[in-house]
């Protein structure tokens, strides 16, 4: 067996936690890892209480509170029943709230929403997300408000894959093989020929990827293939080239991809 392949079929769908802050993007972020989990899985919704936030328009904690509890409710609904969600409301600054939380479920996936400040909850959870993909050990999820309109898919769809050739691309692959087999989804590689991170061997990578993934090469840099590739497709997964639990800043690739695609964006560790 080759260096760095996943052997196994990947455990990053067993335990999930969400954020949740009120705004479109934390809701897309419900959908997506509610489709993309298995239905023996857990899910847990998170919302955060931030009351040292100093918003002009938030007045008083029991409203703070009320608007935290409308939240998650409506994140329940969002994922429409498909899986049977803890709801969990904690007090305090939202980034160590959630950080608790992944640690407390022992989270293997967390996923959150990107760029929009939280109005029920009262704090952004964009910066949450680099906080996520900074400190967390588990794989992130990151969903953004949907720049396009698209009908939410049971199964099917596809699955881009930043690819090259190193040991996280090789995760990402494992990760994205076992979306494919459960809900039929279509693989696609990207192999980015601009930026220092590529591959030379390029004749070995397409052979590894196997007959089930279809390639493109792209003559641009990694995040601006990706961007451009994530138009069309319902998920994309990077690899990060960091061990699990590094606090260390993620390879510029993965974390300058999860804020720029157009459609949720997994990052596997």
């Amino acid at each position: 067996m080759k260096e760095g392949v996943v052997s196994s079929s990947p455990a990053i769908w067993d335990r999930v936690v969400c954020g949740i802050d009120g705004t479109r993007a934390s809701f897309e972020a419900a959908r997506a890892v509610s489709r993309l989990m298995p239905p023996s899985a857990s899910l847990t919704l998170c919302a955060v209480v931030d009351l040292a936030s100093g918003r002009s328009d938030e007045s008083t904690e029991q409203q703070l509170t009320s608007d935290a509890q409308a939240a998650l409710r409506q994140a329940q609904q969002e994922i429409d029943g498909r899986h049977d969600a803890e709801l969990l409301l904690r007090e305090g600054a939202p980034s160590r709230m959630l950080l608790d939380a992944v640690a407390t479920e022992r989270a293997t996936l967390v996923a959150v929403g990107s760029h929009g400040r939280g109005r029920a909850a009262g704090f952004a959870f964009g910066s949450v997300a680099s906080t996520m993909l900074h400190q967390t050990s588990c794989s992130v999820l990151i969903s953004h408000s949907a720049e396009r309109e698209r009908e939410p898919k049971p199964e099917g769809g596809v699955v881009v894959i930043g690819f090259d050739g190193s040991g996280g691309a090789r995760r990402a692959l494992a990760v994205a093989r076992e979306l494919s087999a459960r809900l039929a989804m279509q693989l696609h590689a990207v192999v980015a020929l601009g930026g220092a991170l590529v591959a030379p061997e390029l004749l070995w990578v397409q052979e590894d990827l196997g007959d089930d993934v279809t390639v493109s090469e792209d003559p641009r840099p990694p995040v601006s293939a990706l961007a451009e590739a994530s138009r069309s497709a319902d998920l994309v997964i990077v690899g990060s080239r960091h061990l699990p639990g590094v606090l260390s800043a993620l390879s510029s690739v993965s974390e300058r991809t999860a804020h720029r695609v157009a459609c949720p964006v997994l990052v596997v560790r």
